[in-house]
């Protein structure tokens, strides 16, 4: 009779897999292992997006939502207590321009089309198409965008004068389906002064003509349709144009328009366009957007900086003469610099703003740490990637954490803005990612270790009512971090990995159950030659004793 996987060795999987089932219900009924009722966090440093912190907090999720957030307060029996000491709590990072696949159906050019008069799709116009309903990637898919602290984007339409209507998207990790992502789809339309290729609109002044003429024409159809609706005589019925209609939704103020401009003068050009038609304007990329601060400001335009700034070829940042620069370098070091320092210059002249990842291609804490280092303040700069981006999305309670509130955070071992400081944990609507382990960094991190695990081991894991006992042997290294193996003839070879800080522990065994790999990862505390913890596998939680064998010790 073969058990879960079909091989001998795989019974400590299938106790796991007991462990977690529940009553009455066959295992084959999950797709996925179900979770545990509750995670809890304890000694957390909670930093609330308006500056407020909270320390020694006790954070429990359950159901989807915060059920505990206060400090000293008692872990539920049932919750799993997740890894780690004297963390940091940050609200989960937005991305206003972030990135994932949209799949929108290529635009032809049908044979004997001629430049001058090309189709509307073939010149750009194109403000009918939504990227909610092309939208393809879905929750496991922001997997790596989770483990960064990012849980909710901003997703553009790109490459023409009106490329479409952008989505804001959560990445909720259960998201079966894009539909599942979507947070609101519709944020925005997506403008920008590219020309068309080979086709008119090809040059800047072809371009804001053809804009303005398009406003024009859709205003001229609304009050067709209007004095049809008023008194049909002698009227033929007006034709219906979604490209026209989506363009009288953002002068009727139903919606903002996103617009890419990067320099100055296309940044006046955008106001201009806005204050002639009257829609809401979003600058998008806004590298020179300081020399027009006063004007965004007084118009209370936003900007979205793209944060994958310029990085410098001909000046060396980390040369020693910063004075006798040649000619080029120098101009590079000017430009650049402004780059940096643009979101501090914002900030001083009161614009709403903030820092994305440029359609993925930075990191937002890299480019948060930047602006700081050229002015910005670290209250400014958690704003800019948590809360404005967020109610620019149309999201303003996704950055929010409280009791009662949904469970959709970061988890990290140290200051945001630090330098090492890495994510451990991020919790999307109830759902956790697992990054980095507690502790990991610059060689183990934490507290020096106050134990020393190194050598021989019986290492007993109970799960669904089954012990197994592990013959171990355990390396450490003067930094706390450990290496070894563990064998048991039901479970099989496992290889372990881990770390001391102080008298606590964190392992984690890898184990082959039949051809599939399994993780067991797992903490505790060790007293003298013993140790105790509980973890949690793919099939379910377990719990987890030590003892040194006799002479075990190195």
């Amino acid at each position: 009779m073969t058990d879960l996987f079909g091989a001998r060795r795989s019974a400590l999987v299938l106790a796991l897999a007991v462990a977690s089932a529940m009553p009455g219900r066959a295992r084959a009924q999950f797709d996925e292992p179900p979770p545990p009722p509750a995670y809890a966090l304890t000694n957390v440093t909670v930093v609330h997006a308006d500056g407020r912190r909270e320390e020694g907090v006790t954070l429990v999720v359950r159901g989807g939502m915060v059920e505990t957030l206060r400090a000293g307060a008692d872990v539920p029996a049932d919750a799993l207590q997740l890894e780690g000491d004297s963390l940091w709590v940050y609200p989960g990072l937005v991305d206003a321009q972030g990135s994932a696949e949209v799949a929108f159906p290529e635009v032809e050019r049908p044979d004997g089309a001629v430049p001058w008069n090309a189709p509307r799709a073939v010149q750009g116009l194109l403000a009918h198409r939504r990227v909610a309903d092309h939208l393809a990637a879905t929750g496991e898919d922001g997997a790596d965008q989770r483990k960064k602290g990012v849980v909710a984007a901003g997703i553009h339409a790109e490459g023409s004068l009106a490329a479409g209507r952008a989505a804001a998207i959560v990445w909720r990790p259960d998201a079966a389906t894009p539909w599942e992502l979507i947070g609101d789809e519709v944020v925005g339309l997506d403008m920008s002064f590219r020309g068309a290729r080979g086709a008119y609109p090809g040059t800047l002044f072809a371009v804001i003509a053809y804009i303005r003429q398009a406003f024009e024409d859709a205003n001229r159809e609304g009050r067709i349709q209007a004095a049809y609706a008023r008194d049909p005589k002698g009227l033929a019925p007006p034709r219906w144009d979604p490209d026209y209609a989506v363009l009288r939704e953002v002068v009727a103020g139903a919606y903002p328009v996103f617009f890419a401009a990067d320099e100055a003068e296309d940044i006046r050009r955008v106001l201009g366009l806005a204050d002639e038609f009257g829609f809401r304007p979003v600058i998008v990329g806004g590298e020179e957007a300081w020399k027009v601060a006063g004007d965004l400001a007084r118009r209370n335009v936003p900007v979205l900086v793209n944060g994958d700034f310029p990085k410098p070829s001909d000046w060396d940042p980390k040369a020693e003469d910063q004075e006798n620069l040649e000619p080029a370098a120098a101009r590079e070091k000017k430009r650049v610099e402004a780059a940096w320092s643009n979101p501090a210059r914002l900030a001083e002249a009161g614009v709403r703003f903030a820092i994305t990842s440029g359609g993925g291609k930075a990191d937002l804490r890299d480019a948060a740490r930047k602006a700081i280092e050229y002015g910005l303040s670290e209250e400014a700069a958690l704003r800019a990637i948590t809360t404005t981006p967020a109610e620019l999305l149309g999201l303003p309670n996704v950055p929010r954490v409280g009791k009662d509130l949904t469970a959709t955070f970061v988890v990290m071992d140290g200051p945001i803005f630090d330098e090492g400081t890495n994510v451990n944990y991020t919790f999307v609507e109830g759902g956790l990612e697992r990054g980095k382990k507690p502790g990991a960094k610059n060689g183990g991190g934490g507290a020096a270790a106050a134990v020393n695990v190194s050598g021989a081991w019986i290492l007993s894991v109970e799960a669904g009512g089954a012990q197994f006992d592990f013959e171990a042997t355990f390396t450490q290294a003067p930094d706390g971090s450990f290496t070894g193996s563990a064998s048991n003839p039901d479970a099989g070879d496992a290889t372990v990995s881990g770390s001391v800080s102080g008298n606590s522990i964190s392992l984690t065994l890898s184990l082959d159950a039949g051809g599939q790999s399994v993780e067991l990862t797992a903490s505790g505390t060790v007293e003298g030659d013993t140790m105790s913890g509980s973890g949690e596998s793919p099939f379910g939680e377990f719990s987890f004793t030590g003892r040194r064998k006799p002479g075990g010790a190195r």
